[in-house]
């Protein structure tokens, strides 16, 4: 009994890792593509630009 127990677990973890993994990659694009638009907006002072990021030459930057 434990034995297919192990198994289906096995199937299960193998079958849900590429989908987790392609899900990782959607929301690492959309954070990039956000962070992105967010380098295009202009500003004159740090508090203009949103959290996280500080006004560089004009444009929002992200805060390294």
């Amino acid at each position: 009994m434990n034995s297919v127990f192990n198994t289906i677990l096995a199937l299960i973890i193998g079958l849900m890792a590429p989908v987790l993994i392609w899900v990782g990659v959607a929301n690492a694009l959309m954070e990039a593509r956000k962070r992105a638009k967010l380098s295009k907006t202009s500003c004159a002072i740090d508090s203009d630009c949103p959290p996280g990021f500080v006004c560089y030459d004009g444009r929002c930057m992200p805060q390294h």
